[in-house]
């Protein structure tokens, strides 16, 4: 979907695609027969957790607007979240059963369980974020303004835990070009607490190489203290 409007799906979909991808990579080069497996197991764990939190969101406050306008896309995408439901399920049984294997060769079988089982997971999730930010978004400006689309990003990122917003933050700052993020600064610097400011600035400094930090600094007009 290619129109100059607001994406109220951007910023979390590149986080969430970014995290899927590190984590899929993480997946395929370690030993999972070995207890040491254990950190990207948990990387597993995470990426199904923020996906369900993800759905959550949009039920909750995108897909009610979209029903007010057309109740069988609604019921189409209701549909999609149950199916990414099941296959959150499955990887979570399958981490428990990972995390109590007793020998190498129990963590080896299910690991690779859990190998096959991601790889669908994340090709049923990138299918879907794609429908979204075509057949969800097209709903979406055809009845709101951008305005109002925003005012529903603020509403779920206001409904987050604090802990959680900045994680996901920091996964979106690794994942956006330097426009997307130097528009998203400008909104935090105008809408937030200066303290909030300063903390998503010192965020982009240590998640963003310095070359790219400066950049985005520099269109904020932001003054860089080196050193």
């Amino acid at each position: 979907m290619t129109q100059n409007r607001y994406n109220v799906f951007n910023q979390i979909h590149k986080g969430l695609r970014h995290l899927m991808y590190d984590t899929s990579v993480r997946i395929q080069t370690t030993d999972l027969s070995r207890p040491e497996a254990n950190e990207v197991i948990n990387s597993v764990s995470l990426v199904v957790d923020l996906f369900d939190e993800h759905a959550h969101h949009e039920d909750k406050f995108i897909l009610p607007k979209i029903e007010k306008h057309n109740p069988a896309l609604v019921a189409d995408f209701e549909k999609d979240h149950e199916l990414d439901h099941k296959l959150s399920e499955g990887l979570r049984e399958m981490v428990t059963s990972w995390k109590n294997a007793a020998t190498q060769q129990e963590r080896n079988i299910t690991g690779q369980g859990i190998f096959y089982a991601f790889n669908e997971f994340i090709a049923f999730n990138l299918y879907h974020m794609n429908r979204e930010e075509d057949t969800l978004l097209a709903t979406l400006w055809k009845h709101y303004t951008d305005e109002e689309l925003i005012a529903a990003s603020h509403a779920i990122v206001g409904s987050i835990p604090p802990d959680t917003l900045m994680l996901e933050s920091k996964w979106m700052m690794r994942s956006m070009n330097n426009a997307e993020i130097t528009e998203w600064m400008t909104g935090i610097k105008h809408g937030a607490p200066a303290e909030v400011y300063a903390a998503y600035l010192k965020m982009a400094e240590q998640e963003l190489p310095a070359e790219r930090f400066h950049i985005v600094a520099s269109a904020l007009e932001t003054e860089i203290t080196v050193g």
